[in-house]
């Protein structure tokens, strides 16, 4: 854990993070969740998320594993619970292995790192007889073939909902409450001014009025390196 300013780098860049607005829930819940996930709002304000695991967008046939082996994707039916009036923590928590939040297709986030702790995901792609350990969409299974994951931008969510030269819209939530974007900031570009959470405070496509936020890179860390708000679990399931 880091103190707030210190993950933050430059905290003043990044913007204090905003005051949630009243519709926080509201908006998040309406987003574009696939067809057949479960979403439901509670009366204080909990967002729970529930699928069967695989997401609504395709998948290869097979993935490779680390032992040299493959494996296809199966179902893993999941059941995730979100605050949603989320509250800046006085110092940062790292995300640790497993499932750190969910993303619109069904599919989940998972941190950089694969189960070791230090080996980064996206910068450790190979293939076993030409099936990759990760796809495209920047994700794969964990070695059973359940909890599809991603650990950087999901190409395959956000090739289809964002627009050219256009802030990247909401493409799922965090354990935390906050919400995950994919690459593009104001105009189309890359933030620069993100914090070592990989987030910042700005207006956002679903928020007229500044919110904080996370967003995917397609640089190092790629995914959500740790939890700028108040979280009670760190990740959920088995680290890959």
């Amino acid at each position: 854990m880091l103190p707030l300013l210190l993950a933050a780098g430059c905290a003043g860049d990044a913007g204090e993070p905003a005051e949630i607005p009243s519709d926080y829930a509201e908006i998040i819940s309406a987003a574009l969740w696939a067809d057949d996930m479960t979403v439901s709002l509670s009366d204080d304000d909990m967002l729970t998320v529930g699928d069967d695991g695989v997401p609504d967008h395709d998948v290869l046939e097979a993935y490779a594993l680390m032992d040299g082996t493959t494996t296809p994707v199966v179902t893993s039916t999941y059941t995730m619970t979100f605050p949603m009036a989320p509250v800046v923590a006085t110092e940062t928590t790292d995300t640790s292995g497993g499932a750190i939040g969910v993303a619109i297709s069904g599919g989940r986030y998972f941190n950089p790192y694969e189960g070791d702790g230090t080996t980064v995901a996206l910068d450790s792609n190979f293939e076993v007889d030409g099936v990759p350990f990760v796809d495209s969409c920047n994700a794969h299974p964990l070695p059973d073939g359940g909890d599809y994951h991603y650990h950087g931008v999901p190409y395959c969510i956000t090739d289809v909902i964002d627009t050219d030269g256009a802030h990247s819209r909401l493409i799922g939530v965090l354990l935390d409450g906050f919400t995950v974007y994919g690459p593009w900031g104001d105009g189309g570009s890359p933030p620069t001014d993100l914090d070592a959470c990989s987030g910042h405070t700005g207006v956002t496509p679903e928020f007229a009025d500044a919110v904080y936020h996370y967003h995917l890179t397609e640089t190092a860390p790629y995914s959500i390196p740790c939890y700028r708000g108040e979280v009670e679990s760190t990740g959920m399931g088995p680290p890959a």
